[in-house]
């Protein structure tokens, strides 16, 4: 963030006085909010941790923050956090708790057990947990709205920041399973904040994108507040239709994951036909991968990552890198709003499940070659299907093996048997008509392959008859 350095001079024994004596609540913070937002030309920003503080390595030198005169000379160094010692939390639950910090007001607490002004608790409606005074909680974030409820407080006069204000822009957070931007008009990342928080007085914009109403002013103040640790929100498998498994084969799976908050610069991805995540043991493991990425398909050419097994329940995790190292394993399913897009056969929210065997081959011709409007044409079906994976031969469908849907986009058309073998279909409309046969398994496994036949009038015979 390009943020210019306050000159607005703090009394540095009283901000020590309020840091080192204030409570500090214990915590069930498991996202770090990071970055700055913009409380106007009066205070300038107000931190959310102290790592985004400007301090330098001597708080006595000419142009840093604390510049205040020594004449005595005495020098000392400190980094910003063991100086001043705040952060913002937002905890699992989705309550906010700790402080943030401003120059100009000091600290600003998010969390506390004074009842706030007006409605007083009225907006913990919105919140997904209890938020109030007896867990000392002032805001919350609605995941469904993605907007920030409730309010945030100065310590030190104790002014009312409202975070759910009546602007046209309050205060949101971009939500990483949400298409719709928090901002319209602008592509705001997961793990963002972005629009305004109001005082009696003034206003607080989490987003340089935010001010104007979201006209923006980044060219001028580059800030934003963000959601510091890298996540993972949600996960996917095997992410393999019927439709992916009819034209390029059924063994393949395709593992996703949305990225919550944070900057990703690696992943790792382990498959395993049990519940360890050990490289020893997994039937795929994809090493530390460098870059962004939201997906894994197998097979790929991963030399520790063969194809899978047919009609295999697997297991599948996932860890993230960035600047930090990685985060912890997330697991497939632990979450509750991870999605099994096999339906979960085996009952097990853990695991994906492969396909048992290879699909249907549809597959038919017909008779006579040229289709003419009005007369009956057969088709005839010569499909194939699979009842096992292994050995993965097709057989030709016969009897109860496999089931048919014959369709055709001429309306017209009558087609005699559209669940048999064989049908006849006597076509309305001389054009170009498409002809579907839909295939389905003992195992409701279904393809459908389609061919478009030029339908032509039959014409009359023509006899050339001399005059006399």
């Amino acid at each position: 963030m390009n943020l210019r350095k306050p000159t607005i001079i703090f009394f540095f024994t009283v901000f020590l006085l309020a840091v080192f004596l204030l409570p500090r609540p214990t915590l069930a913070a498991t996202s770090t909010v990071r970055g700055a937002a913009w409380w106007g030309d009066t205070n300038e920003y107000l931190f959310m941790d102290c790592l985004d503080d400007f301090i330098g390595d001597l708080l006595d030198v000419s142009g840093n923050l604390y510049a205040l005169p020594e004449p005595r000379g005495f020098h000392f160094s400190a980094d910003p956090c063991s100086t001043l010692i705040h952060h913002v939390y937002l905890d699992d639950n989705g309550n906010f708790s700790g402080e943030a910090f401003n120059y100009t007001k000091g600290l600003v607490s998010f969390s506390g057990t004074t009842t706030p002004p007006e409605d007083g608790y009225g907006f913990n409606s919105h919140c997904p947990s209890t938020c109030n005074s007896s867990n000392s909680c002032w805001a919350c974030y609605d995941e469904t709205d993605q907007k920030v409820y409730g309010w945030a407080r100065v310590v030190s006069d104790g002014t009312w920041i409202r975070l759910d204000s009546a602007t046209t822009t309050p205060v949101k957070l971009q939500s990483w399973d949400q298409s719709i931007s928090v901002l319209p008009g602008h592509g705001i990342l997961p793990g963002d904040f972005v629009g305004n928080a109001t005082t009696t007085a003034d206003s607080v914009s989490f987003n340089c994108k935010s001010e104007g109403g979201g006209a923006g002013n980044c060219a001028i103040r580059d800030y934003k507040v963000y959601i510091q640790d890298l996540k993972i929100g949600h996960m996917s498998a095997p992410n393999w239709s019927y439709g992916e498994a009819c034209s390029v084969g059924a063994l393949r799976a395709v593992l996703k994951w949305d990225i919550k908050s944070g900057t990703q610069t690696g992943y790792e991805v382990m498959v395993s036909d049990n519940s360890t995540t050990t490289p020893a043991t997994a039937v795929c493991w994809s090493g530390v991968k460098t870059g962004t990425a939201s997906q894994y398909s197998i097979p790929n050419a991963d030399p520790n990552c063969p194809s899978l097994n047919y009609d295999t329940d697997y297991y599948w995790w996932v860890r993230l890198y960035d600047a930090t190292g990685p985060t912890a394993w997330y697991q497939f399913g632990a979450n509750p709003v991870d999605t099994a897009t096999d339906g979960n056969p085996d009952s097990n929210a853990l695991t994906f499940t492969t396909y048992k065997h290879e699909f249907p081959s549809p597959f038919f011709t017909w008779s006579p070659y040229d289709v003419l409007v009005g007369t009956s044409t057969e088709f005839t079906s010569a499909s194939s299907y699979y009842a096992s994976g292994n050995p993965a031969l097709p057989m030709s469908c016969g009897g109860p093996n496999c089931s048919y849907a014959w369709s055709t986009t001429d309306a017209g058309a009558i087609i005699s048997h559209p669940n048999s073998a064989t049908t006849s279909i006597i076509f309305e409309h001389a054009t170009g008509t498409s002809i579907t046969l839909g295939v389905t398994d003992i195992d409701s496994y279904v393809c459908s392959t389609s061919t478009t036949l030029l339908i032509n009038y039959d014409l009359p015979l023509w006899r050339e008859v001399k005059a006399n």
